[in-house]
């Protein structure tokens, strides 16, 4: 996409996106998150989440229609004040159709994760996904441009809702008097949640908040390259983030059979996997920021690649991160969420001169600390209401593994400057990361044993060969 649209139309997408996750956080009132956490904990003690779901989106669907249609009404207005044109305002108008989707869907989803479908977040996730990109190459191709984008969006967003809707339409209890039932519940929900709520808007304000600062005082070409860098480490980010979603049932069923020490031995065990997989990833895009930047989305965007490996650099905080994610909202921590928010974001923004002197990568360390900032503080208040345990002979091991990883295909992209040979790259480290954890036997019987019982036997055999595990 980017190869085909200007980086003045790429900046357009992400203010777009910008307004997409503002109506997201308006809507959310902080359901999306808590209603996992409702849901899993009544699995946990054996009853009906059906009025929990009810409830939500009998609040969110309204919500939800009457925050879009407003956009409808002042898209000119929006356009004029986003823009300084009124060009954009049916782009923005068929935005406000696939906000209305991207704001329902998230509660169906949390649904699912919250129940355990795991599975199917996957295959649904993935699927939608491969319908947005294709749509929005079709489209492009017949030469929509921007409309084509959000078509694109249309297109696929509205596939995922489909398919959640009959998902979850499935563990629904419907009966006589659920809409009633479900709607009393609405206030305590919302008294649980209004923590979470205020905590979304402080990170929103944070996560947007470089974008906005690019989109009001530089132009949106700088905006389009910032955008571009930013999403290979989204990506980064989204993998750590369904890494700690797939915990989350079982922290929750656990924690409703008051059960504290199997939390603990999952936090043990998760993170070495965690790590395992997030450190040379995250040292990995780190190496090959600019041939990704470059291979991807053309040498006009070149100049973003700083802002992409120091992002990658600070993502090393996903290789733990994942292991503790969601344990204070399970354990109902939730204005502690708030907390630990709020002094991430007071604590970055005194990084804020570095902008003055980096620029955009300036922003991007602005960023990884509050990133880093909220992982310790988070840390230190789980480790006030449950005994944390991580295995530092592991964490040193596949660190130490991941830099001579990083280090080995910064080394080859010196003697082969070609960003076409990005997958050669990618393999030689690979191959090296590999080598050296099964030479440091951070693997055993026992993660075999694991291995086979969630991918079976095949691939479980593959693996203790690889790793020499006899």
């Amino acid at each position: 996409m980017a190869r085909v649209i200007t980086q003045a139309e790429m900046g357009i997408i992400a203010s777009i996106t910008l307004l997409t996750s503002l109506i997201q956080i308006i809507v959310n009132l902080g359901l999306n998150s808590s209603i996992a956490k409702f849901i899993s904990e009544s699995m946990g003690r054996g009853a009906d989440y059906s009025k929990y779901v009810i409830s939500a989106l009998a609040l969110r669907i309204p919500l939800t229609l009457a925050i879009t249609s407003q956009i409808v009404i002042f898209s000119t207005y929006l356009s004029i004040t986003l823009f300084n044109t009124p060009k954009y305002s049916n782009i923005l108008s068929l935005a406000a159709v696939d906000i209305a989707l991207l704001s329902i869907n998230p509660l169906l989803n949390n649904t699912l994760l919250g129940s355990g479908k795991l599975k199917e977040m996957a295959v649904y996730g993935v699927s939608s996904v491969m319908i947005r990109w294709v749509s929005i190459t079709a489209f492009l191709y017949k030469g929509f441009v921007l409309t084509g984008v959000v078509y694109g969006w249309i297109t696929g967003d509205s596939a995922l809702l489909i398919m959640l809707l009959i998902s979850t339409s499935k563990s629904i209890n419907f009966q006589k008097n659920l809409l009633s039932q479900s709607i009393v519940l609405l206030p305590s929900m919302l008294k649980f949640s209004w923590p979470i709520y205020i905590g979304s808007i402080t990170t929103f304000l944070y996560t947007w908040y470089d974008k906005a600062l690019i989109l009001a005082f530089l132009s949106l070409e700088q905006l389009g390259i910032y955008n571009i860098a930013y999403m290979p480490f989204s990506v980064l980010a989204s993998i750590a983030a369904s890494l700690g979603s797939s915990l989350l049932p079982y922290y929750g069923i656990m924690y409703g059979k008051n059960n504290h020490k199997a939390i603990s031995e999952g936090i043990k065990r998760a993170s070495k996997y965690t790590m395992l997989i997030m450190f040379p990833l995250a040292l990995g895009l780190a190496a090959t920021a600019k041939p990704v930047i470059t291979l991807f989305a053309g040498q006009q965007y070149e100049s973003g690649w700083p802002v992409l490996a120091t992002l990658a650099i600070f993502g090393l905080v996903y290789g733990l991160s994942p292991a503790f994610s969601n344990l204070l909202l399970i354990y109902g921590k939730t204005k502690t969420i708030l907390l630990l928010n709020l002094i991430s974001v007071a604590s970055s923004l005194t990084l804020l001169p570095l902008i003055l002197l980096l620029n955009l990568t300036g922003l991007a360390i602005v960023k990884g600390a509050s990133l880093l900032i909220t992982f310790i503080l988070s840390i230190y208040y789980i480790s006030k209401i449950v005994k944390i345990e991580v295995n530092t002979s592991t964490a040193t091991k596949t660190l130490i593994s991941s830099l001579t990883m990083a280090i080995t295909v910064l080394a080859t992209q010196q003697l082969l400057q070609n960003k076409i040979l990005l997958p050669l790259h990618v393999l030689i480290g690979a191959i090296t990361y590999t080598s050296i954890i099964r030479r440091m036997k951070i693997l055993n019987e026992e993660d075999v044993q694991l291995i086979k019982g969630i991918f079976g036997e095949k691939i479980a055999r593959n693996i203790a060969k690889i790793m020499n595990i006899q």
